[in-house]
């Protein structure tokens, strides 16, 4: 059996959404949904709907731009210029410009790093809270060439990678920040809408008139547009990976995955519109889509199944990644692959791999690759970086 391609539209004609222009979504361990809209925060439990807004709750303003929860199941809520909330389901607790260390009240984006400092993305600078002290990065006292923060991330060494409207994506490291433009790397777009962190730990960065740039462990930049690849549009607005796939949204265009290039728009996919906000990944099967005035989107790609799923086989390496004059992948069941470049174009290929493989990439040009692996019915895609 195989599974299929399944598209849920939730709006306000067809279910308890508070509004169809939404910005965020989030999900907790039971899988209960928050959605932040620009109208009310919404619950969803799977059945029943819950609305918080200014009138019925202590929630600062109606219009939620982000959403993060935190270790002890409390949500934190950015609004438009409402500053931040914390809910414990129960009680409201209030940040704001007057009675924090905030000093702005658009909170445009959070992310809590493996301390539980809470970061927060404002117009006016990034914030850093552990609960008790506040500190504030800006123009004025770091090197931010923009005080404007729309997304930051969070690498396995806990540094922390800032998004900016016009200054590029800044590295905080400790107390040191490096700053990345397109001044000084390949960069196209110095405007970073969101920031996806691999396995390889590449930053792949959302740029709204520079497409997808990513940006390598050595601060190598590689860019991928429509004159360069099959990139569907140059203004990419999320990120989001599922099962190894990058999914791509855009402003203007829909949705593209990144390599295989597949595109969802109106036209040929239940998509109410092409304009995409952001991405929530719900396990390991869902993509919750957040629209511009297209309500929120429930999407289940249609993975191939068998007696046993690819992404459950056990010790399926693949090393060294980057890589410089060989991979070597080891497999404990038959496979077929084959790697590919960005462009389509195939590198390698065997069709009878019983248990391990090495392939040479010394020839190759520096760039992202594709490796393919092939289990019976299924396939599994993974990225490779030759350096």
């Amino acid at each position: 059996m195989q599974a299929q391609e399944s598209w849920t539209i939730y709006n306000t004609d067809n279910s308890g959404l508070p509004y169809n222009n939404v910005f965020c979504t989030l999900s907790d361990e039971q899988g209960n949904l928050w959605i932040g809209t620009d109208y009310g925060l919404g619950y969803f439990d799977g059945q029943n709907w819950t609305t918080y807004r200014t009138d019925n709750s202590d929630l600062p303003h109606n219009s939620v731009r982000s959403l993060l929860l935190d270790e002890h199941g409390d949500l934190w809520v950015g609004t438009f210029i409402g500053g931040l909330a914390k809910f414990d389901s129960t009680n409201w607790t209030i940040y704001d410009i007057t009675n924090s260390g905030l000093e702005d009240n658009y909170i445009r984006t959070l992310a809590m790093d493996a301390d539980t400092v809470l970061w927060i993305g404002t117009s006016g600078g990034l914030h850093r809270f552990d609960g008790t002290d506040w500190k504030v990065y800006n123009m004025g006292n770091s090197n931010l060439i923009s005080s404007n923060v729309p997304t930051l991330a969070v690498d396995e060494n806990n540094d922390l990678w800032i998004g900016t409207i016009n200054g590029g994506v800044a590295h905080l490291q400790d107390t040191t920040m490096t700053i990345y433009t397109a001044d000084n790397t390949l960069l196209t777009d110095n405007t970073i809408l969101d920031i996806y962190i691999d396995e390889q730990q590449n930053k792949l960065l959302a740029c709204p008139a520079g497409g997808l740039n990513i940006l390598d462990t050595n601060a190598n930049a590689t860019a991928f547009i429509t004159l360069n690849s099959l990139i569907c549009d140059n203004s990419i607005s999320a990120i989001a990976e599922l099962r190894g796939t990058i999914y791509l949204g855009t402003a203007p265009a829909g949705i593209c995955t990144f390599g295989e290039w597949t595109t969802y728009n109106t036209d040929n996919s239940p998509l109410t519109t092409n304009t995409i906000r952001s991405f929530h990944v719900e396990g390991d099967s869902i993509l919750w889509i957040s629209t511009d005035f297209g309500g929120l989107i429930r999407f289940r790609p249609d993975f191939p199944t068998a007696n046993q799923p690819a992404a459950d086989l056990p010790n399926i390496q693949l090393y060294p990644n980057p890589a410089v004059d060989f991979i070597h992948l080891y497999t404990p069941v038959h496979a077929r692959i084959r790697m590919y470049d960005v462009s389509g174009n195939m590198w390698y290929e065997n069709e009878n791999v019983l248990d391990s493989e090495t392939i040479p990439v010394d020839n190759l040009p520096s760039g992202i690759y594709f490796l393919e692996l092939f289990f019976g019915q299924q396939k599994i895609i993974k990225k490779v970086l030759v350096n």
